[in-house]
């Protein structure tokens, strides 16, 4: 039964109104408190209760994940996708993550558009990939398995408290990762942009944890053309 009103809600209510009853903090944690005794453990394929990607499937941990699940992950930025983004655009997505904003841009693009979603981290990629098959946005979304950084190369890369966080040596702002760290491969989208002149980008959205200088370094020629 409750599942059934939290996902009506989802599904009807507006973002503003959600976003109010969050705020409520005593009734948010008491549902959050009942929504995790019925929620399944670890990674399940979850289909998306409401927002731009309501009816989508994503790969989801629901005890930690559910603002995916209710489509109120990023809000604003989902709004701002919807009012400015055209079909048939471009989208270089770096810092995918598990890939609820690639699909978004999917969704406003269509067919004819390209996401090219640029991801390091390999518990993302595994996820990234899910999601991507799930919603058969193969054609769509193509996966870059690597980290936007100032050049084509290997980089550190370290390991943040849960697997799905990280960010690149050399990124700025406080350290908040561990010392755990794994080597992975790295491209400018100037680089990336030379190997794949057919398609420039439209919009280019980066979020890597203070990774963002390196790759404003990496694509000095895209931001003067």
């Amino acid at each position: 039964m409750l599942l059934t009103i939290v996902k009506f809600a989802a599904r009807a209510l507006p973002v503003s109104v959600k976003q109010r009853i969050y705020q409520m903090k005593p009734l948010a944690e008491f549902m959050r408190t009942r929504l995790n005794k019925v929620m399944p453990n670890g990674i399940a394929d979850v289909e998306i209760a409401g927002g731009l990607l309501y009816g989508y499937r994503l790969a989801l941990d629901m005890q930690t994940e559910k603002d995916y699940w209710l489509g109120t992950y990023e809000s604003e930025l989902q709004e701002c996708i919807t009012n400015y983004v055209k079909p048939g655009w471009t989208i270089y997505d770096v810092g995918a993550n598990i890939g609820y904003i690639s699909l978004v841009f999917a969704k406003i693009i269509g067919e004819r558009g390209k996401v090219f979603a640029f991801e390091a981290l390999p518990e993302n990629i595994t996820r990234l990939k899910e999601n991507i098959a799930l919603n058969n946005k193969e054609d769509v979304v193509i996966l870059i398995d690597k980290a936007v950084i100032d050049s084509e190369r290997f980089a550190k890369f370290f390991i943040g408290p849960s697997n799905a966080m990280g960010k690149v040596e050399g990124s700025v702002g406080k350290k908040i990762f561990t010392d755990d760290q794994i080597v992975v491969k790295g491209i400018s989208l100037d680089e990336f942009l030379r190997k794949n002149e057919e398609h420039p980008p439209d919009l280019i959205k980066i979020d890597i944890e203070g990774g963002e200088v390196l790759a404003l370094k990496g694509m000095k020629s895209i931001l003067q053309s």
